[in-house]
């Protein structure tokens, strides 16, 4: 996992903005790069003091820091604040695609709280205005720092109404998802004469084209909380329409401000995934992290095997009971599982496919037929011009609007006999079976929610269904 954002040091008025990298991946090692290693490990130590008063578990990994101009020890204190924000977004507490476009400054101490080091009082900070020398970086559209050198300094015209001033870390975590929203209102809109591609944000599809049947399945299986899977070659549009269901999904109650989102690395197995115990406690995993949200799986078929069969259990249960030598540690969640994969090692479209049927067959059957299962909707993500019948509003009120699906559906007597011929055609499966009604139901209540459950309902369903067919896996099937 890769996370930029911007760092701001006052007391080098010539170049004050510094982007810096982090790089979380498994193992347990730090490294540094472009500051001297003794002045990143007292910063870590501030910041791992600060986040984890804050409520926040520090990253098991090993992590890669970049500084870019390279800074000097005496610069390093005042780039708490966007290391802290960088370990946040690795442990999916802030949306790491903002954080690129954020700028922070600001010491932290030990309980978490913003303040300017002490050896560089507000009387020492450069006064000329900021970004008279050094420019404010495009890329930069929200700047934090501490409220009582907001009050003192000054402002920042390129940023007016975008800086905020904050007194701990909590408040960032509490006020991110505001303060994102209000400087996307502030955005001058593109002159019409302009084209530019497409930029899809998180929290919405209005941008994607096409899609449709994906668009209106996900919606219905973000109403009924029904785990799925897309597949499609990279670049078809499975990560966007991932990252727009946060929007679909009603805000949680507290201690949740926004809708958890958390898309964990293959690299962290089964510890990153469900948790692990270190140090004589226990640490969760993306999985309890998600409650109440969307845990979004990527490259799913590159997870190790271990990993992916280990969610067969807990999505069945909602709860998993870890147990070691020293202690057992207990986790209920309920977070909405998205899971997305290419069909192909290559990952190319079909008709650039380089793979041998033999390769074909072997990576497919990485996902198996149990896991599948648990997978109701399945989407084929790429070959889908048509657009959704219900606009992006209308699906997002239809998804949170209350009262609907605490009623069974009514079954006309031709979707009764399509269900059985169905459930005959493929599986003997009772679990199977029990997703063909659910989705069927679920496809009435967005066709008419006040009619009966139709054929249509039933063949719709069983068509979102076709990786639990016999030989979907093979290099001829239709699918492909």
């Amino acid at each position: 996992m890769l996370v930029r954002t911007w760092g701001f040091v006052p007391t080098r008025p010539e170049h004050p903005w510094v982007q810096l990298e982090a790089r979380a991946e498994a193992g347990a090692v730090l490294r540094a790069s472009g500051t001297s290693y003794a002045a990143l490990m007292a910063c870590l130590a501030r910041v791992r003091s600060g986040i984890k008063q804050a409520g926040c578990p520090w990253p098991g990994k090993s992590l890669t820091l970049h500084f870019h101009p390279a800074c000097r020890p005496e610069d390093l204190v005042h780039l708490d604040v966007p290391v802290a924000l960088l370990m946040l977004a690795i442990q999916g507490q802030l949306p790491a695609e903002d954080l690129s476009e954020c700028a922070s400054t600001g010491c932290l101490d030990l309980a978490g709280n913003l303040h300017l080091p002490h050896k560089a009082g507000l009387s020492q900070i450069p006064t000329p205005a900021f970004p008279a020398k050094a420019p404010t970086p495009q890329e930069v559209k929200v700047f934090v720092a501490p409220t009582d050198w907001l009050a003192k300094a000054h402002a920042m015209p390129q940023l007016d109404g975008s800086v905020h001033g904050v007194k701990n870390l909590l408040q960032v975590m509490d006020q991110w998802r505001a303060w994102r929203s209000a400087s996307a209102r502030q955005q001058k809109p593109e002159s019409l004469g302009a084209k530019s591609s497409p930029k899809i944000e998180e929290g919405h599809w209005r941008n994607l084209e096409g899609e449709g049947k994906a668009k209106k399945w996900l919606s219905i299986a973000a109403k009924k909380r029904i785990p799925v899977l897309m597949s499609g070659g990279p670049g078809m549009g499975k990560s966007s329409l991932a990252r727009a269901c946060r929007g679909l999904l009603p805000t949680p109650p507290p201690p949740h401000s926004s809708v958890p989102f958390l898309s964990p690395h293959p690299a962290g197995g089964m510890a990153g995934l469900l948790g692990s115990w270190r140090q004589g406690q226990p640490r969760p995993g993306a999985w309890a992290l998600a409650d109440g949200g969307i845990l979004f799986l990527d490259e799913f078929s590159e997870w190790p095997k271990p990993a992916r069969e280990s969610l067969r259990h807990i999505m069945e249960t909602g709860r998993l009971e870890l147990h070691r030598a020293d202690g057992a540690a207990v986790w209920t969640s309920q977070p909405w599982i998205v899971a997305a994969t290419n069909l192909c090692p290559c990952g190319q479209a079909t008709q650039h496919c380089i793979c041998q049927p033999s390769e074909l067959r072997a990576y497919r059957k990485r996902l198996t037929a149990p896991l599948l299962e648990r997978f109701p909707v399945q989407l084929d993500i790429g070959n889908d011009s048509s657009e959704c019948k219900k606009t992006w509003a209308e699906c997002r009120a239809w998804v949170q609007q209350r009262g609907e699906g605490t009623k069974a559906l009514a079954w006309s007597e031709d979707a009764e006999l399509a269900a059985q011929d169905c459930g005959q055609m493929d599986t003997t499966s009772r679990r199977l079976k029990g997703h063909l009604r659910r989705l069927s139901e679920g496809h009435c209540e967005w066709r008419d929610g006040h009619g009966y459950v139709l054929p249509e309902d039933v063949f719709q369903a069983h068509e979102v269904m076709w990786m639990n067919r016999k030989g979907w896996w093979s290099p001829q099937a239709e699918s492909l």
